[in-house]
């Protein structure tokens, strides 16, 4: 059974019974922010021991193609996300975003642990494993391994949709601009700053972030063109309560990863 099942509602006693009595839809959504975690970091390439000059004349538009030429020679990866203001991933709004951190390993598999607040509530940790067309969550309870059922299922060949995959969404960043050149864990990195719209994103976001202008940064290897460093942010000046700031750090590029079905 699914740690968000209603099938049997009594299982789960304490402050617990409330919360988790929600639609399947819930935690369909959490698995849509693991494919966005994993979007976001397979533009990373191999990575290398020493940092080289770096080309401050080189066109943004040059820079974010030489980053998404990796992807395909990307194998693994691990990251960490942190997210400031509030993300919540239920529409009762009682489920919030805390951070996530896991890793990635080609073609299709993805190990992710969310931290994630409950109204009323202690602080809840969910792990998911995606295997293809397989998934696997943690029951919240027992902390044993369930199958998740068919419905949540993710097609990893989102990451290469021609309709809102990585390459177009990329391609849509309203503005690219260079803001500098600047270290990141010893790294010269290119910052690259954008815009995007809602529309843009949400596909990305599962529909968590909002805004008419949501700024994007980047933060690309100016040798290896590894992806560092992503954030995305809702606008302070659309009326948006605590608006979220999503930061996505990202290191381990290409290391062995095993990604194995829970036992």
């Amino acid at each position: 059974m699914l740690p968000f099942s209603t099938e049997h509602p009594g299982k789960y006693a304490g402050p617990f019974r409330r919360y988790w009595k929600v639609n399947v839809s819930h935690l369909h959504r959490i698995r849509i922010l693991s494919v966005l975690v994993t979007i976001l970091l397979v533009v990373a390439g191999c990575g290398s021991e020493d940092s080289a000059g770096i080309d401050e004349d080189m066109p943004v538009s040059e820079i974010l193609e030489n980053s998404s030429q990796r992807l395909a020679d990307t194998e693994s990866v691990a990251f960490r996300m942190q997210v400031d203001g509030t993300t919540y991933i239920d529409s009762a709004r009682t489920l919030r975003l805390l951070n996530a951190r896991g890793t990635m390993a080609r073609p299709d598999r993805v190990d992710v642990e969310f931290q994630i607040e409950v109204a009323g509530a202690p602080q809840v940790s969910i792990r998911m494993i995606t295997i293809g067309q397989e998934a696997w969550t943690t029951d919240i309870v027992t902390g044993r391994w369930v199958e998740a059922q068919e419905e949540f299922g993710y097609d990893p060949s989102v990451l290469y949709d021609n309709q809102n995959g990585l390459g177009p969404v990329m391609g849509r960043i309203i503005d690219p601009e260079l803001v500098g050149i600047e270290e990141i864990d010893g790294r010269q990195t290119y910052h690259i700053r954008g815009m995007a719209t809602e529309e843009i994103i949400g596909p990305l976001t599962g529909g968590t972030m909002r805004g008419s202008e949501i700024e994007v940064n980047v933060w690309i290897d100016g040798e290896t063109w590894n992806l560092l460093r992503v954030t995305v942010a809702e606008p302070t000046d659309e009326g948006i309560e605590n608006p979220a700031t999503w930061t996505l750090g990202l290191g381990d590029h290409d290391e062995q990863v095993t990604i194995e079905r829970p036992v």
